[in-house]
C-alpha cells in the first residue's frame, strides 16, 4: 500500500508541474527507410478518430509511414499473435490495468528510450515497457436538464449512493475496475486508503444500489443515457468531451479515479523500430495537445498545458486541482487481481 500511495504523490506532484511555462526541445523524426506502414490496433469510437487527426496523419505526412488501423484490444489476441510469433500489431495503447499483466507475460518489449524523449513526460507514467500517452478520469457527471444549474446534483460517491436523499435515476459501470473503488469510497474509505482493495466490503456497499441503479458496459453509453434522459447521474469517462462540444452536463473530480493509456510495442512485432519512433512522435507536446480538441483526455507530456486550448485546459484530468481531488487507479492491483474479481463480480450479478 505504501507503493500505490508513493505512485500517487509522484503523479500529483507531476500533474502540479504541467502548468508550468514550455521548455523547449529538440524534437526530431528522421525519414523512415524500413516500414511503409504500421498497424494499430485501438478501441475505436470518437478516441481513434482523434488519434486519426491529431496522430495518425500528422505521422505518416512527415515520415511517409501509414497507419493501418484496427480495433479490438484485447490481452488474449495479443498472447495469441506472440505465442503463434504471427505479431500483426506494430503498436498499441494499454489501459495501466492490462499493462502490469502484459509485461508480466512478457507480450510488449522494452521500450528503446534512445530514439522516445522522455525528458518532459509525467515520471510515474514512465517504465521500462510502456509510457503513458493519455491521463483519463473516470468522475461523476450529471445531467444539468435534470438538476439546473447543478445545484441539487450529487457531487461525490456518498451523495451518489444517497439514492432516497437525493432523487435522479443512477447508471453505473458493470465491471468491477472503478466500481469497487468508488463503494469504498461511499462507504467512507479514504481516498488514499483504498488499495489493497476490501472486496467484502466493496461488495457490501454496492448491495445498496445494486437494485437501484440502470447498468452499462461500454464507455460510450453514459453520454447518450444521458442526453436521452435515461439516467440522471453516471460515472463517465466521456463526459468532459460531450460537455466542452455543448452537451447540457456538469461533472465533478471529487472522489474521481484517474488512470493512464499507454504506448507498448508488442514483442516479436515486424516493425518494432518505425514504432519506437512513432511513439516518441505522439509523445510531442503539440501532439498531445491536438489530441485533446478531439478527446478530452489529459496530456502526460508537462509541456503540453500551454498548447491545450484555455477553454479545455481547466476541466482535463492533467490539471493537478482536478488530479488533487481524485485517486490514481492502482494497475498494479489489477493486473494481478482483475481475472478473479471479475468472476465475483459476475456471480454476484447474478444474484
Amino acid at each position: 500500500m505504501a507503493g500505490s500511495e508513493l505512485k500517487r504523490r509522484r503523479f500529483l506532484s507531476a500533474a502540479g508541474r504541467i502548468s508550468a511555462a514550455a521548455i523547449a526541445a529538440p524534437w526530431v523524426i528522421t525519414q523512415s527507410k524500413a516500414a511503409t506502414q504500421l498497424v494499430f490496433a485501438g478501441f475505436g469510437g470518437d478516441y481513434q478518430k482523434g488519434q486519426t487527426k491529431a496522430l495518425f496523419e500528422p505521422f505518416e505526412k512527415e515520415t511517409g509511414i501509414r497507419i493501418v488501423q484496427t480495433t479490438g484490444v484485447d490481452l488474449a489476441k495479443l498472447r495469441a499473435q506472440v505465442q503463434s510469433g504471427n505479431v500483426e500489431w506494430d503498436f498499441i495503447a494499454l489501459p495501466d490495468r492490462l499493462r502490469y499483466t502484459a509485461v508480466r507475460d512478457e507480450l510488449v518489449m522494452p521500450l528503446d528510450y534512445s530514439v522516445i524523449d522522455t525528458r518532459r513526460i509525467v515520471p510515474s507514467l514512465v517504465t521500462s515497457h510502456a509510457v503513458g500517452c493519455v491521463t483519463i478520469p473516470m468522475l461523476l457527471a450529471y445531467s444539468t436538464q435534470v438538476y439546473p444549474g447543478g445545484e441539487k446534483a450529487p457531487k461525490n460517491w456518498r451523495e451518489f449512493w444517497d439514492v432516497d436523499g437525493i432523487p435522479g435515476q443512477r447508471g453505473f459501470y458493470n465491471g468491477p475496475v472503478y466500481s469497487l473503488e468508488f463503494a469504498l469510497i461511499a462507504d467512507g474509505v479514504p481516498r488514499d486508503k483504498l488499495y489493497p482493495l476490501d472486496i467484502d466490503r466493496a461488495f457490501r456497499s454496492l448491495d445498496r444500489i445494486k437494485s437501484k441503479v440502470i447498468w452499462w458496459s461500454q464507455m460510450a453509453q453514459p453520454g447518450p443515457m444521458l442526453k436521452s434522459g435515461e439516467i440522471a447521474v453516471t460515472p463517465s469517462v466521456r463526459a468532459i468531451t460531450s460537455m466542452l462540444a455543448g452537451d447540457p452536463l456538469g461533472v465533478s473530480y471529487d472522489g474521481a479515479a484517474l488512470t493512464y493509456e499507454a504506448w507498448v510495442v508488442p514483442k516479436g512485432g515486424k516493425n518494432t523500430a518505425d514504432a519506437m519512433r512513432f511513439i516518441n512522435f505522439a509523445l510531442r507536446p503539440e501532439r498531445q495537445a491536438e489530441l485533446t480538441k478531439y478527446i478530452a483526455y489529459g496530456p502526460t507530456n508537462l509541456d503540453a498545458a500551454p498548447m491545450v486550448d484555455e477553454k479545455a485546459r481547466p476541466h482535463l484530468s492533467s490539471n493537478p486541482e482536478n488530479a488533487a481531488k481524485g485517486f490514481l487507479l492502482s494497475g498494479d492491483y489489477w493486473g494481478p487481481n482483475l481475472e478473479k474479481i471479475s468472476e465475483r463480480w459476475n456471480e454476484w450479478r447474478l444474484k
